[in-house]
């Protein structure tokens, strides 16, 4: 470890919102400090690899000594939005950000960490204590010089919300009915990739509280029902506020003032009503240089509905399997479809 640099970025954690804690790993307890202009952290849709530039500057140092580093900082208020994916989080986090006082944080590397560490189980790395004990150092440091901060989890993270957040910390889960989910995850082009990437990770997760079929007998379908009943059923558990992303295309103010209630966001009306009638409703929110909006994604939901029927209708079966034998998946389905 080059000590010079290290004491440099931890002299200047606790004051510097351009030195971001981009990475966090289990095995060596140790976090990745990178410098990257306020501005790119803002906009980012991905804080990972994708803010990094061969001019980035970073090392990995202590978590313990970035705890110590950074002790002084106050804790201010850090709330969540969970997600099924697909589902307009992004957008949502971009309009809390336009129309509200907070923060608003997207991906950050992480909370990816802390959840598939907690996925193991009892083969976790972390103790609990431990892995809340880290989650506050990166929740004091989202949220430097801010009054508050709103960060988007990853898609998988919904496991975080009734095992390590505080009972005090504000979330909120946002999804859309399980055949329109399917539908939209198969439009996307690296479809069976995305869903393959996360598939053991998530069958671990679910299969710890249902038994589910052994993972390789997954059409993309049944994956992209997994990953939707996957997250769901942690919601449920967590007992979020839950947001269907349809209901904020039907009444956008009216669904994002509830979405920042729920998170503690101070957002005015008209700061809301100026957000959802402006530009970013009108833009694909991982993309912002593509034109996105309600009637193109009707339409390739319509599209996805005739290329993919098959396999919507093999995830959906699939869900509809698992809630005759379980309770609790039983419980997910009828809640997001009756």
């Amino acid at each position: 470890m080059n000590q010079a640099l290290s004491a440099q970025f931890l002299s200047a954690i606790a004051t510097d919102a351009s030195v971001f804690p981009h990475q966090y790993a289990p095995v060596t307890d140790q976090v990745l400090l990178v410098r990257a202009p306020v501005a790119n952290l803002r906009d980012a849709a991905f804080l990972d690899e994708r803010i990094l530039t061969r001019e980035t500057q970073g090392i990995w140092v202590r978590a313990e000594d970035a705890a110590a580093a950074s002790a002084a900082l106050p804790q201010s208020p850090v709330g969540y939005i969970f997600h099924a994916g697909h589902c307009g989080s992004t957008l949502i986090s971009r309009l809390l950000g336009a129309a509200g006082d907070a923060l608003a944080l997207r991906e950050p590397l992480p909370l990816r960490s802390f959840a598939f560490d907690l996925a193991e189980g009892g083969g976790a790395l972390l103790p609990r204590d431990r892995a809340r004990e880290r989650l506050g150092l990166f929740e004091r440091l989202w949220a430097r010089g801010a009054s508050s901060a709103v960060v988007k989890a990853t898609s998988i993270c919904t496991g975080l919300a009734a095992e390590l957040l505080p009972a005090d910390r504000k979330a909120v889960f946002v999804a859309q009915r399980p055949d329109i989910h399917l539908a939209v995850t198969l439009a996307g082009p690296n479809a069976v990739n995305d869903l393959r990437g996360f598939a053991q990770m998530r069958w671990r997760r679910l299969n710890a509280r249902l038994p589910v079929p052994p993972l390789f007998s997954y059409s993309v379908g049944e994956l992209a029902a997994l990953g939707w009943l996957t997250e769901a059923e942690a919601a449920m558990r967590a007992r979020l506020t839950e947001f269907d992303f349809d209901a904020l295309l039907a009444a956008p103010a009216e669904t994002l003032g509830r979405i920042a209630a729920a998170l503690d966001v101070a957002a005015p009306a008209e700061k809301i009503s100026g957000a959802v009638s402006g530009p970013v409703m009108k833009r694909y929110s991982k993309a912002p240089e593509h034109d996105y909006d309600a009637g193109l994604r009707s339409e390739i939901i319509a599209q996805a509905q005739r290329d993919h029927s098959a396999e919507i209708r093999k995830g959906m079966d699939w869900l509809q399997g698992l809630a005759a034998q379980h309770e609790a998946a039983k419980a997910v389905l009828d809640k997001w479809t009756l």
